[in-house]
């Protein structure tokens, strides 16, 4: 079974020409002019379209889909986020993650499980926190920093950390 992951949510018709305004939720927007078919998926329904067109205005990207000539035909996917398959993400440098990938991990210290990955909390344009949730439902933030993060193993599933007292759990 193909996961996915949304590239853009769809916000409005935009237009005459049957357009639709997105928020970008990607970090590589050039995509868009190289992505054809696209999933828009809404609950309840799916949409496979093809990507006549992209261009961007005002910080959202502007998606013409074929054979969707006017604003009544696009209303449909208002709300509808705009998914690629997973395979089709852009490759990343060495050291750089996807913040998905992150979510889910169990985090270590020198061999102790502190817990999983349940959110990524960003403290800024730069600065991202790892949420760990403990078995005992507690949660610890420790900064998504090479100061504190030795290794993420993707295949493994797991993040080692050297924590300094004070930021490591007791116990």
């Amino acid at each position: 079974m193909t996961e996915f992951i949304a590239v853009a949510l769809i916000v409005k018709a935009r237009g005459i020409r049957g357009e639709v305004s997105a928020e970008l939720l990607t970090d590589f927007p050039e995509r868009f002019s190289s992505t054809n078919g696209v999933r828009v998926a809404l609950p309840g329904a799916d949409y496979q379209e093809v990507i006549e067109s992209a261009r961007f205005h005002k910080g959202r990207v502007l998606l013409k889909f074929r054979g969707r000539e006017r604003p009544e035909q696009v209303r449909e996917l208002i709300g509808g986020e705009v998914q690629i398959p997973l395979e089709e993400r852009m490759p990343l440098p060495e050291g750089a993650f996807y913040e998905s990938d992150l979510l889910g991990l169990t985090v270590e210290q020198k061999g102790r499980d502190l817990g999983r990955v349940v959110e990524l909390f960003r403290t800024g344009t730069e600065g991202v926190n790892l949420v760990i949730r403990d078995r005992n439902d507690g949660e610890l933030m420790i900064p998504f920093a090479r100061a504190f993060v030795r290794d993420v193993d993707l295949d493994r599933g797991v993040i080692q950390v050297d924590l300094p007292p004070g930021l490591a759990p007791s116990g």
